[in-house]
């Protein structure tokens, strides 16, 4: 198993960006991943304490705001920039420290979605955990044969971006990374444990491509055509190192 592409989301419910290699932490998030949402504008949220870990229903994402997908993030942690493009094109650049500039970024989509929202959004970091669906630390793993045989199940376009993986592998046979499920995988010098299949939401309804809501569900159609509506596998990081595009993952 070769890793094909290497995808960090720095901020939950939108595009990410391509990476030629990750230095994983023992017990961490992928790098830099998820490390920021935008809030719907709850009270709740709005009151929270920096770094409370909140379910995506609190957030933008593309289960309910399918516009996201026409926007990715890229995350700099080393000069301090969070970029927004707009399909390619950067049309926000920050510092996520800085609350002026926070404030720019809530703007932009309280002007963009206000009237999809409950109040006024709000950037929301986290330091040393990711706004993941789980609040433990796992990183995601997918292979290139089930997303080919995703798209041509429901005669779509091959695009992991539908998926938001961090690790994309090649393969022979659609969902067999379900087989090392409890199993270790040394790459390089970081060792990493197989925990759990990554089962679906309907944020994989929404194209990446064209950002728009597909009136199928498909993760009934999923259900129906394969059996279940996993993609991709959970593991825990128990060594860390630097894995790269090109590397192989192979049994410990």
């Amino acid at each position: 198993m070769q890793i094909h592409e290497l995808w960090h989301f720095p901020v939950k419910g939108f595009g990410g960006n391509q990476m030629p290699l990750a230095k994983l932490q023992q017990g961490g998030y992928f790098p830099n991943d998820r490390q920021f949402a935008i809030s719907i504008g709850s009270k709740k949220t709005a009151a929270a304490s920096e770094g409370t870990w909140f379910r995506k229903a609190h957030f933008l994402q593309l289960m309910s705001h399918e516009l996201l997908a026409e926007y990715s993030c890229r995350y700099d942690d080393a000069n301090s920039r969070l970029e927004l493009l707009h399909q390619g094109v950067i049309c926000l650049s920050i510092d996520p420290a800085q609350p002026t500039d926070c404030q720019r970024f809530e703007d932009f989509f309280f002007t963009l979605l206000g009237n999809k929202l409950r109040g006024k959004p709000r950037l929301m970091t986290m330091k040393h955990q990711a706004y993941s669906d789980q609040s433990t630390a796992l990183i995601s793993i997918a292979s290139d044969a089930s997303i080919n045989a995703f798209a041509d199940a429901t005669n779509t376009k091959p695009d992991s971006r539908r998926f938001r993986v961090n690790i994309i592998i090649d393969g022979d046979t659609p969902f067999a990374e379900e087989t090392l499920i409890g199993t270790t995988l040394r790459c390089g010098d970081a060792l990493l444990l197989v925990k759990e299949p990554v089962g679906r939401c309907a944020a994989i309804n929404v194209d990446p491509a064209t950002a728009k809501r597909n009136p199928e569900d498909y993760v009934r159609f999923m259900k129906a055509h394969f059996g279940h509506s996993n993609l991709g596998i959970f593991a825990e990081v128990i060594n860390g190192g630097i894995i790269r595009v090109g590397d192989r993952l192979q049994p410990a």
